[in-house]
């Protein structure tokens, strides 16, 4: 999958913000009086709203937070990844794109810096940036009751271990072939743009955001020579958990977690529906790397 090169004029903006994060508010100001000079028809929900003073607050459009995302073009998001993260569940399959301003400490998903706010503001409403395609995994847990959740992951779902248990075991199939029984403190499931976080902390490699790909990596493998493989993007995977006396999590996206039960089967597919991020032309993936990772 390339980056989809599609551009366009936003009118109604969404702002959400994480209210826990210094300065948050007075980003939040800032940010909104620089739509509002420029025409833009802004939209917030109660929380985001409770940071702003009245006079401001009156200019804008309130709704509860489910319905923010059927009211607007475009989610200005401002907080770290968890943030991020949390706007995208909420925006879920709707057509919405999301630019990220960072006020966390690393931030792969929200690259912009409020240093950059009011060139990208700008840009925004000129339609100058990229609308930029990420796929986005599905997972089904189906039990042997019958019982069926469904979740969409944007990083990652993760199998892991509770702190004080053994090592577990979790048979993996690719397309109903047997990959492996991988045993260890657990196992992650990642897309291209979940590459850059836990999965990267455990050793896994970084892949391009836009390829078509899932990315399998073992938590501290009971057998090193058990490493990271990355996959085509349209396998199925399927995954069982073959421990019986451990408790074990599956958590999605770092968001939501349920415990496992043995017998429990994961089908992990590629979304149908692509998280689309907003994106500068005239920065980089490579430009990003360098940011947050501190290369030279």
């Amino acid at each position: 999958m390339t980056t989809e090169k599609r551009k366009a004029r936003y009118k109604h903006i969404g702002i959400i913000s994480n209210p826990t994060k210094k300065d948050a508010a007075e980003g939040v100001k800032k940010i909104i009086s620089l739509l509002l000079e420029k025409g833009a028809v802004v939209w917030t929900e109660e929380e985001t709203a409770s940071l702003l003073p009245p006079e401001i607050t009156k200019k804008i459009k309130v709704v509860d937070r489910v319905c923010l995302p059927d009211r607007v073009e475009v989610m200005i998001v401002l907080g770290g990844d968890g943030t991020f993260l949390n706007v995208a569940r909420l925006i879920d399959k709707k057509p919405v794109p999301i630019l990220g301003v960072n006020f966390g400490t690393l931030g792969f998903l929200t690259e912009l810096t409020m240093d950059e706010i009011e060139e990208s503001i700008d840009k925004l409403l000129n339609g100058k940036f990229i609308v930029e395609n990420r796929p986005v995994i599905r997972v089904k847990l189906t039990r042997r009751n019958g019982h069926i959740a469904i979740y969409r992951c944007v990083n990652e779902v993760v199998i892991k271990r509770d702190t004080l248990a053994r090592i577990i075991e979790v048979e993996l199939k690719a397309n109903g072939k047997f990959v492996s029984t991988f045993r260890g403190d657990g196992l992650i499931v990642a897309t291209p743009t979940g590459s850059t976080a836990y999965s990267l902390s455990a050793g896994g490699p970084i892949i391009f955001p836009t390829l078509s790909a899932m990315l399998i990596t073992p938590i501290c493998p009971h057998t090193l020579t058990m490493r990271p493989l990355v996959i085509d993007g349209n396998i199925v995977l399927t995954a069982q958990l073959k421990t019986t006396s451990e408790t074990v999590m599956v958590i999605f996206d770092g968001q939501e977690g349920i415990e496992l039960r043995k017998g429990d089967r994961l089908d992990i597919t590629k979304s149908p529906y692509d998280l689309l991020i907003l994106r500068d032309p005239d920065k980089s993936y490579y430009q990003t790397l360098r940011e947050k990772l501190h290369w030279g």
